[in-house]
């Protein structure tokens, strides 16, 4: 540990002791269901973190304000998926500690969740009380018809509740994601705050990830990754699916993490600063896989950008003949720094430590069938023909619409005073192997045969326009009665993951101007949002024929931030010459433009609030929101 590690350690010491101390009291005395230890373990793990970025600030490019910075963002982000819709009761007047002003008519909201005027409803406000499906929530696992789902919570929740009972269920996915909303639910129970706790924690965090990012991936004005993490904070797309018990935003974590170990790895300066970053972007990776395949194209953006590294300083292309030929891929100088760091990668066994990181992404993705392993399964493998002979499928050759797997990993119960655990009891190697992939041909089998129509389904091409997004929750009555210019008119309430119009239209403009800072000036950072964007997008969904929803896009939309980001931290350096036929008016700096895109994502934000989080409006109001058809 050096001298600088000690000293901050002693300064800060002091200021964690007291901030997990306030935490754990803060804790008890509203009933939050965290243990004052566990408090404390939360506020020392976050305290670590910062510690170790800025141990490591030549590698991460990560300091004390930013850490204070995207510490904020993740805070601000995580109240605002906890707690809303949210109520600005003070507007009317109102700035009691505990508020008196009555929920909205057919609301039930206690007014103890009101403080300083401020009303919220919460995560775990159970929106669809129509939205029911049988679970095992009964004693011996008894199915009891179970309320509160709000759109796929129908399938994944349920899901993740039969891992932790042990029941047999067919996962099209892969099955790290349900494990982790299991987590959540055997931490609050089978209900609406259980369910969706874990991707309102991980859809917080995920902007604080892309913060750190943005801050290794362009380190030159802090300004850019505050604008880039605040967009994704202020994503329609991005808060619903943080409010909702779906996988899409636990996968984008894992991914956006697995792309930030990747930047430092990239920028790694020492034989084990490569070592470590590249085994750490092999672990993020095997987790992002054991989510969901988004992984894949991020792993391939990864290794365009590294075989790039090599074979551009050697790739030249000139068209043409004579004088009229032209360079379209000029020779490139050789970045000095590119030079050192090709040169310290060759004095290691590269191509050996790249081939290991491989194989950790592999172990990773089966070890995450651990819980697979405990439990006998009938897996469908070929969906064109459900109704095939049944086989066992021990073997790796079976042909068979149906195989009878059976337990790879018995667990046998022990007792220790008041403690009931579990431990294995044996393990077969080759039928956990055989378990792992005819799960992944009965998946492929599903996703590529899968036959279905749905109103809200939209073509991959959409999805950057946000024309068509998916309506997770919607009601047109029982949300009370507004007065509007006299007249009463009946409230509605919906949960549609739209996109902010601001984002989604203005970074296609941004996205655009990357393409031209990459074709004329050879931006880096341009290059990189780009191909993160079009891989992210097109690699899995401009090919399939099944049925595909605009949530997909989610892996992409973090690049638009980026994109959005970058350039109005460009335009923030820049300056017009305002120029009439002859006459020049003077130049302008185009930081007012800059400011002019961040106001507009805020407004729209405010704006279309209610349309994302359930918040009952006069209709008259709710189709002023619908701008364009497909929103409706």
């Amino acid at each position: 540990m050096t001298p600088g590690s000690v000293q901050m350690l002693r300064r800060e010491g002091p200021w964690a002791l007291a901030a997990a101390a306030g935490f754990a009291v803060v804790a008890v005395v509203l009933g939050w269901p965290v243990s004052p230890p566990v408090a404390i373990l939360m506020v020392a793990a976050v305290w670590g973190v910062s510690l170790l970025l800025r141990h490591h600030r030549g590698l991460t490019g990560i300091d004390g304000v930013d850490c204070v910075i995207a510490g904020v963002l993740v805070a601000a982000a995580l109240g605002v998926r906890l707690a809303s819709p949210i109520y600005f009761d003070f507007l009317q007047g109102n700035l009691s500690p505990v508020s008196t002003v009555p929920a909205p008519a057919g609301v039930h909201r206690p007014p103890t969740h009101d403080i300083f005027g401020v009303g919220a409803w919460g995560l775990g406000y159970p929106f669809n009380k129509t939205g029911c499906t049988d679970a095992p929530v009964g004693p011996h696992n008894q199915e009891k018809y179970t309320c509160g789902f709000v759109f796929d919570e129908v399938y994944f929740p349920v899901d993740a509740l039969k891992d932790l009972k042990g029941i047999d269920f067919f996962d099209p996915e892969p099955p790290l994601t349900k494990l982790i909303i299991a987590g959540g639910i055997s931490w609050l129970g089978f209900n609406t705050w259980g369910w969706r706790i874990m991707s309102a924690i991980l859809g917080s965090l995920v902007i604080g990830v892309l913060y750190f990012m943005a801050r290794r991936l362009w380190h030159r004005r802090r300004v850019f990754p505050t604008l880039a993490a605040l967009f994704l904070s202020l994503d329609g797309l991005e808060l619903v699916e943080s409010r909702t018990g779906v996988i899409d935003v636990i996968a984008v974590f894992f991914v956006m993490l697995a792309y930030w170990m990747f930047l430092l790895h990239w920028h790694a300066s020492t034989r084990r600063q490569w070592r470590a970053t590249l085994y750490l972007t092999a672990v993020a990776s095997g987790l992002g896989l054991a989510c969901k395949a988004d992984m894949v194209p991020a792993v391939l953006v990864m290794l365009v950008l590294l075989a790039g590294r090599y074979v551009r300083p050697h790739l030249r292309l000139r068209l043409g003949s004579g004088g009229s030929s032209r360079w379209v891929i000029p020779p490139a100088p050789d970045d000095p720094v590119e030079a050192a760091r090709r040169t310290m990668v060759a004095t290691v066994r590269w191509a050996w430590h790249y081939l290991a990181a491989g194989a950790l992404i592999l172990l990773i993705f089966y070890l995450s069938f651990f819980r697979y392993w405990t439990i006998s399964h009938s897996l469908y493998v070929n969906f064109a023909n459900t109704r095939g002979p049944s086989v066992t499928c021990s073997g790796f050759v079976a042909k068979a619409s149906i195989c009878e797997l059976p337990v790879a990993m018995p667990l046998q119960e022990y007792h220790l005073a008041s403690w009931d655990f579990w431990l294995p009891s044996g393990f077969n190697l080759v039928q956990s192997i055989a378990d792992v992939e005819w799960n992944s041909l009965g998946s492929l089998s599903y996703q590529a045969t899968l036959k279905a129509t749905h109103p809200f389904a939209s073509a991959f091409y959409s999805w950057p326009l946000d024309a068509h997004p998916v309506l997770f929750y919607a009601t047109y009555t029982g949300n009370g009665v507004s007065t509007v210019n006299g007249q009463t008119v009946s409230n509605y309430a919906w949960i549609s993951d739209m996109g902010n119009p601001a984002i989604f239209w203005l970074g296609l403009l941004a996205l655009s101007w990357c393409l031209y800072l990459v074709l004329r000036r050879r931006d880096r950072v341009a290059l990189f949002i780009l191909l993160g964007f079009l891989f992210d997008w097109l690699v899995l969904w401009s090919w399939p024929s099944r049925i595909l929803f605009f949530y997909e896009f989610i892996e992409a939309v973090p690049f638009v931030c980026l994109a959005l980001a970058y350039c109005c931290t460009r335009l923030i350096d820049r300056r017009a010459v305002v120029q009439l036929a002859r006459v020049r008016l003077g130049t302008h700096s185009l930081a007012p433009a800059a400011a002019a895109v961040v106001l507009s994502v805020i407004l729209c934000f405010a704006y279309f609030y209610p349309l994302w989080t359930g918040q009952p409006i006069p209709s008259s109001d709710f189709f002023q929101h619908i701008w364009i058809p497909g929103w409706y």
